[in-house]
């Protein structure tokens, strides 16, 4: 079963919508739950604000053609909020090697900083794309390559929308800096999560079951 056109566009605006969203929601409730939680149990929920945006948007395409849809929202914000505090950690770690010291994205180089956005991008994806392919492998028959193409795209996406935030933005950090990010990784997520699905649900078999939840 193929995603027709104007499906597949649904999908594309969906998640960027929904990475745009989550991201928006998971600034201003950050500072509360941080004090509620402390940051280590804290990160992992802030950032799984956005997983839960993200796969509540794109579940209403989802649900057309698998079924169990809901559990591909519980995939996404586990997947996001594990792939994301480990994308962090880990870049925070090899810049605390580096420099001996915490780091500042702000005051990074132009191409430390983007290699940086990519590395989180890179572990983020791969863990989101873990867990939602354990959604669509029950669907659809050689479905490994949604870990792949989640992970190089949205490592690709960051990676590119910070070069290109620091080449059109004199101030990094600022409003429009993180925008054209922001924007930028998830089209780039978007338009290429959304070919993979369109390959994957063409080969689907007919007979398999495709109600939503």
């Amino acid at each position: 079963m193929q995603l027709p056109q104007t499906e597949s566009l649904y999908w594309t605006v969906l998640t960027v919508l929904g990475l745009l969203a989550g991201l928006a929601l998971a600034l201003p409730l950050g500072v509360p739950i941080f004090a509620v939680l402390g940051a280590m149990v804290g990160t992992p929920v802030v950032l799984g604000i956005v997983g839960l945006s993200l796969g509540t948007a794109q579940w209403p395409v989802i649900r057309r053609h698998i079924s169990s849809s809901g559990w591909w929202i519980v995939g996404s914000t586990l997947g996001m909020a594990v792939g994301l505090t480990l994308g962090v950690t880990l870049v925070e770690q090899i810049g605390r090697a580096v420099v001996h010291g915490q780091i500042n994205f702000r005051v990074l180089g132009v191409p430390a900083r983007a290699t940086s956005f990519g590395i989180i991008g890179l572990v983020a994806g791969a863990a989101l794309g873990l867990a939602q392919w354990l959604v669509l492998r029950r669907h659809t028959a050689n479905c490994t390559q949604w870990i792949r193409v989640n992970a190089l795209s949205l490592g690709a996406g960051l990676a590119s929308g910070s070069l290109l935030a620091d080449a059109a933005v004199p101030r990094s950090g600022s409003f429009a800096s993180t925008a054209i990010l922001l924007l930028i990784a998830g089209v780039t997520a978007a338009v290429s999560t959304a070919r993979a699905l369109t390959s994957l649900f063409a080969t689907q078999r007919t007979s398999a079951p495709t109600a939503g939840q």
